[in-house]
C-alpha cells in the first residue's frame, strides 16, 4: 500500500451558488411586508445605504406611474439575469452601474441616519414566517454548502401549509444533487418544527406526525391506511366498518382515531395566518374603460441609494487602522449595491410575470373567476424566460388585487379538467370547484355521482372520485353527512 504524499489533479463539474445568487433567490418569494422588513434590517446594519430626501418630501410613486408607459417599463425589465448569473463568479463594482447611483458629489449627508430611523419607526414589526422559522433551524443544523443548498431549495418549495409546490423530481431536475442528498435533505427539513412539513399533502403530513410521535409497526401501518382510505367513515363515526376492513378490534380504531384528532393537518398555517390577515397586494390588475391596467406596488418599498460621499470617506485615511477602515467602507458599498440591484431585479421579474399572467388570463380579469384558464408554472416561465423553479419561488406569498377580489398569485396556476366541447382546452379545476359548491348549495345532499352527472350536462367531464376529492378540498361533507 502506497502511503506517500503527492499532488493529483481531478476534473469534475460542480455547481456552486454564490452569495449574490442566494440573495436573489431569497428575495424572490418575499411578499411586500417581508421585503420591507428585510430592507429595514439592511438599512439599520449598513451605513452605505441611504433613503433620499425625495422619499419623505413627496409621495412615493408606483413603478407604473404615468411618466412611463407599459412598453417602456417592459424594456427596462430583464429578469433573465436570474438564469444568466454566474454561480461561481464574484460581482465587481462595474456590474452595478445604474442610473440611480452612477455618480455622486458633495459631502457626507448628516441627515441620512435620521431618515433611516424614520423609515424604521414607521415600519410595523412582522411575526416570524414559516420560511424564516425553517431557515433559522437549517442554519443551526446543517453546515455543508451542498446540504444547505438542498435545504434552502426544499424550504423555498413549501407553500403556506408546509407542503410541496413542485414535485421533488421537478424541483431538482436541473441540478447535480444525488438522490441520496435529496432524501437526506428531506429528512432534515422534516425533522424541523413544526412537525409534518416537507410532504406532498395533508395525508402524508398526518402520517409523518404520527410516526414522529412514536407510532410504529402495525399501528403505524393501520393508521396510514385509515388516513388514506377511511377518513370519511371515521368522520361519520363508522368505527365498526373501519375495524372490519382493517381486521382489528374496534377499540384500536378508536385509539388511532384519537391520535389522529390530536394532530394538525396543515402544520404551516400557524406561521402564515398573520401574513394572510395583513395582506398588502404586490400587483393590481383592474379594468378601466374596457382595458386592463397593471400596477406594480412599490409604494411600500423606499428607493435605496448609496449615501453621498460615503465612498470618499476612505480617501486620506492614515494610520494603522486606515487599511481596515477602507476595506470596511468598500465592502459596505459593495453589499449596498448588491441589495439595490437585487431588489430592482425582483420587481422587474415580478412585473414581467404579472404582465404574462394578465395576458394569459385576460378573460378572467375582464369577466370573472368562471373564465379562469388552465395555466401552469411552465407556461409563464417560458414566456418570461426564466426556469420553472424561479417562477415557483416568485409566485409564493404574492397577492393580486382584481375587480373580482384579492387572489394569491398561485391561484392562477391550476391544472385542468377535460371539457366535452370540441375545443382541446381544459377547464381550470378552480372553476370546477366553484361549480361543485354552487351545485351543492342549489340542490342539497346530492351524491358525488349525481354532481358528476350535472357537471357532464354542463360540458365538464369530472369523474365521481374527482368530485369527491374537490368536495373534500372545499370542506363540504358527503351526501350522507349532509
Amino acid at each position: 500500500m502506497d502511503n506517500t504524499l503527492g499532488l493529483t489533479q481531478t476534473l469534475k463539474t460542480e455547481q456552486t451558488l454564490s452569495p449574490q445568487m442566494l440573495q436573489s433567490l431569497a428575495l424572490l418569494p418575499m411578499p411586500i411586508l417581508e421585503l420591507k422588513a428585510h430592507i429595514q434590517e439592511e438599512i439599520e446594519r449598513n451605513p452605505a445605504l441611504e433613503i433620499p430626501d425625495s422619499e419623505f418630501s413627496s409621495p412615493m410613486q408606483s413603478l407604473s406611474g404615468p411618466e412611463k408607459s407599459l412598453d417602456d417599463r417592459m424594456d427596462d425589465a430583464d429578469s433573465s439575469d436570474y438564469e444568466a448569473m454566474s454561480f461561481d463568479s464574484a460581482y465587481s463594482s462595474s456590474d452595478y452601474q445604474d442610473s440611480s447611483y452612477d455618480s455622486y458629489s458633495g459631502g457626507y449627508d448628516p441627515e441620512a441616519s435620521d431618515r433611516k430611523q424614520q423609515m424604521i419607526e414607521n415600519s410595523g414589526v412582522e411575526s416570524e414566517t414559516l420560511k424564516e422559522h425553517l431557515l433559522k433551524q437549517l442554519g443551526e443544523t446543517v453546515s455543508g454548502s451542498r446540504e444547505v443548498s438542498v435545504g434552502e431549495m426544499l424550504i423555498g418549495n413549501l407553500d403556506q401549509n408546509g407542503f410541496y409546490i413542485l414535485p421533488l423530481e421537478q424541483l431538482f431536475e436541473n441540478t447535480d444533487f444525488s438522490s441520496d442528498e435529496i432524501e437526506a435533505g428531506v429528512r432534515t427539513v422534516q425533522s424541523f418544527d413544526p412537525a409534518g412539513i416537507c410532504v406532498p399533502d395533508f395525508r402524508a403530513s398526518l402520517i409523518l406526525q404520527a410516526s414522529m410521535s412514536g407510532l410504529a409497526g402495525d399501528d403505524l401501518k393501520n393508521f396510514s391506511i385509515m388516513v388514506n382510505q377511511y377518513l370519511e367513515k371515521l368522520k361519520a363515526g363508522k368505527f365498526k366498518d373501519v375495524a372490519t376492513a382493517l381486521r382489528i378490534p374496534e377499540e384500536d380504531v378508536q385509539t388511532l382515531y384519537s391520535i389522529l384528532r390530536s394532530l394538525t393537518p396543515y402544520p404551516g398555517q400557524n406561521y402564515s395566518s398573520d401574513a394572510v390577515s395583513h395582506v398588502v397586494p404586490d400587483i393590481t390588475i383592474r379594468k378601466k374603460d374596457g382595458t386592463l391596467v397593471l400596477d406594480l406596488n412599490r409604494t411600500e418599498i423606499p428607493e435605496l441609494v448609496i449615501a453621498d460621499g460615503f465612498e470618499s470617506l476612505a480617501d486620506g485615511l492614515k494610520g494603522p487602522e486606515a487599511k481596515e477602515a477602507a476595506s470596511y467602507i468598500r465592502e459596505s458599498v459593495r453589499q449596498a449595491k448588491t441589495l439595490i440591484n437585487q431588489v430592482n431585479l425582483r420587481f422587474q421579474t415580478l412585473y414581467k410575470a404579472a404582465l404574462a399572467i394578465m395576458e394569459y388570463q385576460q378573460e378572467f380579469f375582464l369577466n370573472g373567476p368562471r373564465y379562469l384558464r388552465t395555466m401552469t408554472l411552465r407556461d409563464i416561465a417560458d414566456r418570461i424566460g426564466v426556469h420553472e423553479t424561479t417562477m415557483s419561488r416568485l409566485a409564493q406569498s404574492k397577492w393580486v388585487d382584481t375587480d373580482w377580489g384579492l387572489f394569491q398569485m398561485k391561484y392562477f396556476f391550476t391544472q385542468g379538467v377535460q371539457s366535452t366541447s370540441d375545443s382541446s382546452e381544459s377547464v381550470s379545476r378552480n372553476v370546477v370547484k366553484d361549480m361543485i359548491a354552487e351545485i351543492v348549495a342549489e340542490n342539497g345532499s346530492l351524491s358525488d355521482q349525481k354532481i358528476s352527472d350535472i357537471l357532464l350536462s354542463r360540458g365538464i367531464k369530472c369523474a365521481r372520485r374527482t368530485v369527491g376529492k374537490y368536495r373534500g378540498e372545499l370542506n363540504i361533507d358527503s351526501s350522507y353527512s349532509r
